[in-house]
């Protein structure tokens, strides 16, 4: 999106630089143009750079949510110099049918928020999301839904944990 902008940006530049040549308007556009967009080229750059500096937060088990369950997974909190992520891995999980997948969900109190959906590969998945800092989570849990588009859980609970955001 960042990348568009700029792109019609400097599109506007161009034109204004056609007409600069004889309007001090146009040269004054033209000018706050450029700079505008030497600010966006530099938030791109930011933005398509490496992370730097992670470390990690908080790491939990995921367990299974009843017996029969033989999944297992991890939930990891890790802090950069972008943000505070979950990444959440799991195994062994049951196989998907039709349009049927798992998701992620930050719960806080009796409030779940989507974290993300997956689509499991020979029995494990993953999802990486970046968190809001302004919510303390106390679970994170994957749910096996009837399908990816679900606002709130549906299906059956796989795997939880309790987590600390904070």
């Amino acid at each position: 999106m960042l990348g568009v902008y700029a792109a019609q940006l400097q599109s506007r530049i161009d034109s204004l630089t056609q007409q600069a040549a004889g309007s001090s308007a146009a040269q004054e556009q033209l000018a706050q143009a450029q700079a505008q967009n030497a600010q966006l080229q530099e938030q791109l750059a930011s933005a398509l750079a490496p992370a730097q500096g992670m470390k990690m937060g908080e790491a939990v088990k995921l367990s299974p949510a009843t017996k029969n369950i033989v999944a297992q997974g991890l939930a990891s909190i890790v802090i950069d110099s972008k943000g505070t992520h979950l990444v959440v891995q799991a195994e062994n999980l049951p196989a998907l049918e039709g349009n049927q997948a798992f998701q992620v969900w930050l719960i806080k109190g009796d409030t779940p928020k989507n974290a993300g959906t997956f689509l499991s590969h020979d029995g494990t998945g993953a999802v990486y999301y970046t968190l809001d800092s302004a919510n303390d989570y106390d679970t994170v849990a994957i749910t096996l839904e009837p399908d990816a588009t679900g606002e709130q859980p549906r299906g059956t609970m796989i795997l939880a944990a309790k987590i600390k955001t904070t």
